[in-house]
């Protein structure tokens, strides 16, 4: 009867390092895959200490404005005046007209959320979450959450890529469609996951330590790590980030 144990054991202990070794191969050819990319855009960290607020406001603007629109919807208006005019104390219908010029989706809802995105004085929150800026993953996923319950629309995709474009975090990941595909490709990640379901936090947390242990094989950080993701899945003729 021991022995039934013990061989037991040992065949759930030997599945168990063929998973782990099965995993770690795969992070390091995701890792060799985006070596030697070269981003369109590139990650400075504590950026936001230096841009001017009407920048950060800016950002800020676009990222709400991301969910379920095309990158290249948003690049149309981030290289557009029409991002200047969205700052300023314009109607309800101006602002639908201009979101909708630039075929952002539901233009009419996110109305809204661009108003109260304005209304927000992000520079005194930043500075009130620097503390935890480039700690751990832990300390930054602490800063999402926090920014995340003081914003309207901005769910963990959308408030990590704010933080990542004011250059405030290293660790968080920008997960949507295009990483979870490269994830896919690399069996990182289930076949049967959609998009749909990156706000669930479980599945959100676990694709981000992968991503962080792919940057880590690269020894770079996640939100650089995100620019060569963005790169290497583009679509020709894309443009990179102007802020």
């Amino acid at each position: 009867m021991d022995k039934i144990i013990t061989s037991k054991l040992n065949c759930i202990s030997s599945d168990g390092m063929t998973r782990i070794n099965e995993k770690k191969e795969k992070i390091e050819k995701a890792a060799a895959i985006l070596e030697n990319v070269k981003p369109l855009s590139s990650f400075e960290y504590g950026k936001w200490k230096r841009i001017p607020k009407s920048h950060t406001m800016k950002i800020a603007v676009l990222r709400v404005l991301s969910p379920q629109t095309r990158v290249s919807s948003l690049r149309s208006l981030e290289y557009s005046t029409d991002l200047d005019d969205l700052l300023t104390d314009i109607s309800d219908e101006q602002i639908e007209d201009i979101l909708r010029r630039h075929r952002i989706r539901f233009p009419r809802q996110k109305v809204k959320a661009v108003k109260f995105v304005r209304s927000i004085d992000w520079v005194n929150i930043i500075q009130e979450l620097e503390k935890f800026s480039g700690g751990s993953l832990e300390e930054e996923r602490e800063a999402r959450l926090r920014v995340m319950n003081r914003t309207l629309g901005m769910g963990l995709k959308t408030v990590s890529d704010f933080l990542k474009d004011i250059g405030f975090s290293k660790h968080l990941a920008v997960l949507d469609s295009r990483n979870l595909n490269f994830l896919k490709s690399l069996g990182l990640a289930t076949e049967n996951l959609k998009a749909s379901m990156l706000s669930n936090r479980k599945i959100y947390y676990e694709l981000e330590d992968i991503e962080n242990e792919i940057a880590n094989q690269l020894g770079i950080t996640v939100s650089e790590l995100d620019e060569r993701v963005m790169t290497y899945t583009r679509i020709p003729g894309e443009l990179p980030h102007r802020i």
